[in-house]
């Protein structure tokens, strides 16, 4: 990288940027033949295919890549009940990458392009891996809107290590994580010492008339969330000026009272 950024702008794909194709073709295409075939109701097949996910991620054994393979889940769990999978993962993603089983959310093209500037790098940062979420961001036009796509395959890391972003905290001043996971878009940043831009995914209520800066005072966090994120916009539409005015305060380090941080 040899391009010294002011800064870099780290955004998650799936409930920040899109909607995959996971929930809309593979689940239920994958959950309907294991369901067919073992007897067991989808809602329990769905348990155990995310506590998979979740034991794998949680074994530090097991590499980023195998934890993140949805294909290798979905067959493991298959096979513990006694189901030879018949349903191909990457075909599905494939073949529904595009409308109406995939789609941008908020109008993330025109925000992108709102945020395009030539000192400041637009990075996908996403625990999907890459062969998942390519053909998802070729089909829905985004992929020429980034600068780098960052996924677990890239330095077979997930987004709670702080090997997953390689070289761009070295290279830049600035560091900014949009999305809309608690864990990794709030807390695992800001112990990086990156900014935090969150957008839950939940509705705001009453804290929609607030200012994005003021929000963070205000939210209803669940138990243990005490990190909070510099910034909780409601939509995509929020970010750009979110941006703007976060990246001379994170230069300065200086203190901002009236924007309520």
């Amino acid at each position: 990288m040899k391009h010294l950024w002011r800064s870099v702008i780290f955004l998650d794909l799936d409930n920040t940027i899109l909607h995959g194709p996971f929930e809309s073709a593979v689940f239920p295409t994958v959950f309907r033949e294991i369901a067919e075939k073992s007897g067991l109701d989808v809602a329990g097949i769905r348990g155990r295919v995310l506590e998979e996910n979740r034991r794998r991620q949680e074994t530090p054994a097991i590499p980023a890549i195998q934890a993140m393979d949805w294909g290798d889940i979905l067959a493991t769990v298959a096979g513990a009940l006694g189901v030879q999978l018949t349903a191909d993962v990457q075909q599905i993603v494939d073949a529904h990458a595009g409308p109406p089983y995939a789609a941008a959310l908020d109008d993330a093209a025109t925000v992108l392009r709102q945020l395009a500037r030539p000192d400041r790098a637009l990075v996908v940062a996403t625990n999907g891996l890459r062969k998942y979420q390519q053909p998802v961001l070729d089909a829905l036009g985004l992929t020429r809107l980034f600068t780098e796509i960052l996924t677990p395959d890239t330095h077979n890391a997930l987004k709670q290590d702080a090997a997953f972003y390689g070289d761009w905290p070295r290279v830049t001043q600035i560091q900014v994580s949009v999305g809309d996971r608690y864990d990794d878009d709030v807390l695992a940043p800001k112990s990086f010492g990156f900014r935090s831009i969150w957008k839950p995914g939940v509705p705001l209520g009453e804290l929609s008339a607030l200012d994005p800066w003021a929000r963070p005072e205000r939210f209803a966090y669940q138990e243990g969330q005490t990190i909070r994120p510099d910034a909780i916009i409601a939509s995509l539409a929020e970010l750009p000026a979110v941006v703007e005015q976060l990246e001379p305060f994170a230069t300065s380090r200086s203190t901002r009272g009236s924007a309520g941080r």
